[in-house]
Parts: structure tokens; C-alpha cells; sequence
């Protein structure tokens, strides 16, 4: 994984307390997705659903904060997937915690699954 550039680390800490707030919803979003996806669902739709609440909760968190402009929107969104995919990936998925929120909120008995 790439370091962080200067010029990102800038803009990161220009953000002050927004950059914290949109590194924590990032963080904590692929908790609430694994609530509203299902495991039986296609990783196509998977992945759209994921897109559609990272770009959703980038946009109010965007707007909450002050920044709902063309680069406060684009940086809000940037940060808010990143963090997002990575904590799913090297965090969330590998201790079973998020397939564990998935399988408790299914709304179909396993086995059965949806196009």
C-alpha cells in the first residue's frame, strides 16, 4: 500500500475535524452496509449498494460539515470510500464481523438466493 502523498496529507489536515469525521464514517460504514446487503446477492450488486451508501453518506457528511462544494464533495467521498473499502477488507471481513452482521440480518434462509 502507497504512503499517503504530501499533498494529500495536506489536504487532510486542512480538513481538521472534517477529515476525523470522514475517516470515521469510513471506517465504521462497512458495518451498516453489511446490514442492508445480503450475503446472497450477487458481488455486482454488492459492490453498487456499497457505492451508492459511500456516496450518500459522503454527501451528508459533506453537507453537515460545511464542505458541499465540487472539491469538498470529490475529497468527502475520496476519503470516506478508501477508508471504507480498506477497513472492510483488512479488518471487518477477516474477523468475521461483517459476513457475522450479514448472516444475522439475511432476510432469506441460506441457500436461497436472489438474482
Amino acid at each position: 500500500m502507497d504512503a499517503l502523498t504530501p499533498g494529500a496529507v495536506a489536504l487532510l489536515v486542512g480538513l481538521g475535524p472534517v477529515a476525523l469525521w470522514l475517516l470515521a464514517v469510513g471506517f465504521f460504514s462497512p458495518l451498516v452496509i453489511s446490514i442492508i446487503q445480503q450475503s446472497g446477492w450477487s458481488a455486482r450488486r454488492q459492490s453498487v449498494v456499497a457505492f451508492v451508501f459511500y456516496l450518500a453518506v459522503s454527501a451528508v457528511t459533506a453537507w453537515l460539515n460545511g464542505i458541499f462544494n465540487a472539491a469538498g464533495l470529490v475529497t468527502a467521498i475520496l476519503v470516506v470510500f478508501v477508508t471504507g473499502a480498506t477497513a472492510y477488507k483488512n479488518l471487518w471481513k477477516p474477523t468475521g464481523v461483517a459476513p457475522a452482521i450479514e448472516a444475522k440480518t439475511a432476510l432469506t434462509k441460506q441457500g436461497k438466493h436472489e438474482a
